[in-house]
C-alpha cells in the first residue's frame, strides 16, 4: 500500500485531496494544525488514517510530521504540502508578523517536510506543493501570500532538478475554488473566463493524477486549475 502525507487535510483542498487519495487506495497521514478527531473518524471510513498535528510555524514541526507518518506505516511515497495562510491585507497595513508567518508555514514548512520525505522516499515518491493562482499572477492585497506561493512554485522547480530522477515534485496552482474559506469566489466569476469557481473535487482530481504512475514523466511543473483566471488581469483587491 502506498502511503501519502497531506497537511492541512482537515478541510477545503487538503479534505478532498485526502478524500480521493483515500479512494485511490492510499494509506493516509492526515496532517493539521490542532487535533481533528471527528474528521479522521470520518476519514477512517474511506482507509487507512494515521493522524498527526502541529504548527507549521514551529520549524520543528514539519519534518516531525513526516517522520511520525512514515514511521507508522514504514514508507511515504507521497507528500501533499497543502496547508497555507491566505494573508490578504493592503500592502502598507502588513506587519512583520503577517510576513513571518505567510513565509513559515506557505514556504519553509514545506521545504523542511519536502526535505525529510525525500530523505525517506528510498524506493521513489511524489511531492506535491499546492500553491495558488497567485504564484504567476498579482493581486492588490496579496503582496506577500502571492510571492510566497511564488517562491514555493520556484522551489517545486528546484527540488525536481536536485532530487531527479527518484522524486518527482510538482505543484498545483488552483485558483477561486469553492471553499468554506473562500467566500469571495461568486463574486469573481464575471471575472474567471469558465465564468464559476472550481470545486476541491477538481483540484483532487489533478493532484491524484499527478501521483499516479501515468503522470510518472512529469516533475517541475505547475499546473493551473484556474478556469482561465491567469489569463487576464484580477484588479478586485482580496
Amino acid at each position: 500500500m502506498r502511503v501519502a502525507l497531506v497537511t492541512g487535510a482537515n478541510k477545503g483542498i487538503g479534505r478532498a485531496i485526502a478524500e480521493r487519495l483515500l479512494r485511490d487506495g492510499f494509506a493516509l497521514g492526515f496532517a493539521t494544525r490542532e487535533p481533528d478527531a471527528e474528521t479522521a473518524s470520518e476519514l477512517r471510513s474511506l482507509g487507512d488514517v494515521h493522524e498527526v498535528s502541529g504548527d507549521l510555524t514551529d520549524a520543528e514541526v514539519p519534518v516531525r510530521l513526516v517522520r511520525e507518518v512514515a514511521e507508522h506505516f514504514g514508507r511515504i511515497d507521497v507528500l501533499v504540502n497543502n496547508a497555507g495562510l491566505s494573508t490578504a491585507k493592503p500592502a502598507l497595513e502588513l506587519t512583520v508578523d503577517d510576513f513571518d508567518k505567510t513565509f513559515d508555514v506557505d514556504v519553509r514548512a514545506a521545504f523542511l517536510a519536502s526535505q525529510e520525505a525525500a530523505r525517506r522516499m528510498t524506493d521513489g515518491g511524489v511531492i506535491v506543493n499546492i500553491t495558488s493562482v497567485h504564484e504567476h499572477v498579482a493581486r492588490p492585497g496579496f503582496a506577500v501570500y502571492a510571492p510566497a506561493k511564488a517562491a514555493l512554485g520556484m522551489m517545486t522547480r528546484s527540488l525536481a532538478l536536485e532530487l531527479a530522477p527518484k522524486v518527482r515534485v510538482v505543484a498545483v496552482a488552483p485558483g477561486a475554488i469553492a471553499t468554506e474559506r473562500n467566500v469571495e469566489a461568486p463574486e469573481l466569476d464575471p471575472e474567471i473566463p469558465l465564468g464559476r469557481p472550481g470545486t476541491t473535487e477538481e483540484v483532487a482530481a489533478a493532484v491524484a493524477w499527478l501521483v499516479n504512475d501515468e503522470a510518472s514523466y512529469v516533475t517541475g511543473a505547475s499546473f493551473l486549475i484556474d478556469g482561465g483566471m491567469a489569463q487576464q488581469v484580477v484588479d478586485r483587491p482580496a
